[in-house]
C-alpha cells in the first residue's frame, strides 16, 4: 500500500458522500490534534480523469480538520476506483461508524443499491449485513425527514425518549396518517416509550382507528403500560434488555450462544408461568 503526498488544494470531496453532517466542535477538536501531532492516519483518494485533482473516497472528517489545521499537503492511499466502488468502500467504512446517523446511511444504501441495481439480499450480502437491517435502514427513507432525521443509531441500550430504527418500523405503520405520525413521534420522546411499547400503541391505533386522538391524548400508563411491581419489575428490566440488542451486530459465536440460553430460558418461563397461574388460582 503506497501512500503519497498530496497538496491539500489538489483534494475535493465527494457530493455523494453517506456522510452529510460534521460536528465543528469535533472537528476543531481534531484539527488541534493535527496542529500537534500531524495527521497520523492517510485518507484514501482516487484521480480524477483529465484533471489534476483527487476525490475523497474515505477520511473526509480528517480532510476538512487538516484546512482547519492549515496542513498545506496530505499522506493520501491513491487507489483508481469507479464511483461504485468508491461508494461501496465509503459505505463500509460508514457503517462501521457508531456516530453516523441512521438516515445518512440509509441515503448511503439506497445509492448504493441504485448504482449496483442490486436487490436488498444482494445488498446484504455485499456489505456483510442482514437483509433485515438493509430493509430496516431503507425504511427509514419512507419517513418524513423531520422524524427520519431524530432517529439515532443503537447498538446497545438507546438513551430514554430516544428514536430508534426499531420505532421507526413503527411509525412508518403510521404514513398515511402524517399528523398521527408526528404525533407518535413526540409521545415517544416525552413519555419514554420503549420500541415494544410503541409497537403496542401504534396497533391498537390501526385496530380502532376512530380512538386514535384518545390513544395519543391519553397517557401511556392508562393505556398500555401495565403496572408492574416486585419481582415482576426486574423480569421487565431483563426483557427491555432483551429487546434492545442489536442482532445483526453480534458475532456468530455470541449468536449460538444466545439461541442456546434462550432455550433454555423459554422452558424456564413456560415453567414459572405455570407455577405463577397455579399459586392464583389457589388464592
Amino acid at each position: 500500500m503506497d501512500v503519497k503526498l498530496v497538496p491539500i488544494e489538489q483534494i475535493v470531496e465527494d457530493p455523494d458522500q453517506p456522510r452529510k453532517g460534521f460536528d465543528e466542535e469535533v472537528l476543531h477538536g481534531l484539527a488541534d490534534s493535527i496542529r500537534q501531532h500531524g495527521l497520523l492516519n492517510p485518507i484514501t483518494v482516487r484521480p480524477l480523469h483529465n484533471v489534476n485533482m483527487f476525490q475523497i473516497v474515505t477520511g473526509e472528517r480528517r480532510w476538512r480538520a487538516s484546512k482547519l489545521a492549515g496542513l498545506k499537503q496530505l499522506p493520501c492511499i491513491v487507489k483508481s476506483m469507479d464511483s461504485q466502488e468508491a461508494a461501496t468502500e465509503q459505505l463500509i467504512e460508514n457503517l462501521q461508524r457508531e456516530d453516523l446517523a441512521p438516515l445518512d446511511k440509509a441515503r448511503g444504501l439506497k445509492l448504493l443499491k441504485e448504482q449496483l441495481d442490486a436487490t436488498n439480499r444482494e445488498l446484504a450480502k455485499a456489505l456483510g449485513l442482514s437483509e433485515r437491517t438493509i430493509g430496516t435502514l431503507l425504511g427509514i427513507l419512507e419517513l418524513p425527514e423531520e422524524i427520519g432525521g431524530q432517529i439515532i443509531a443503537s447498538p446497545g441500550r438507546p438513551p430514554a425518549g430516544a428514536i430508534t430504527e426499531k420505532h421507526a418500523r413503527s411509525l412508518r405503520e403510521l404514513n398515511a396518517s402524517p399528523e398521527l405520525q408526528s404525533r407518535m413521534a413526540t409521545k415517544i420522546r416525552d413519555e419514554e416509550l420503549t420500541s415494544h411499547e410503541t409497537a403496542a400503541l401504534v396497533r391498537a391505533m390501526r385496530e380502532t382507528p376512530d380512538r386514535s386522538e384518545e390513544l395519543l391524548d391519553q397517557p401511556a400508563e392508562e393505556t398500555i403500560r401495565k403496572p408492574v411491581t416486585g419481582p415482576a419489575v426486574h423480569v421487565q428490566h431483563f426483557t427491555r434488555y432483551l429487546e434492545s440488542l442489536d442482532l445483526p451486530t453480534l458475532h456468530p459465536g455470541h449468536l449460538r450462544s444466545l439461541e442456546g440460553v434462550l432455550e433454555e430460558l423459554l422452558e424456564t418461563v413456560a415453567l414459572r408461568l405455570q407455577n405463577v397461574r397455579e399459586e392464583l388460582n389457589e388464592a
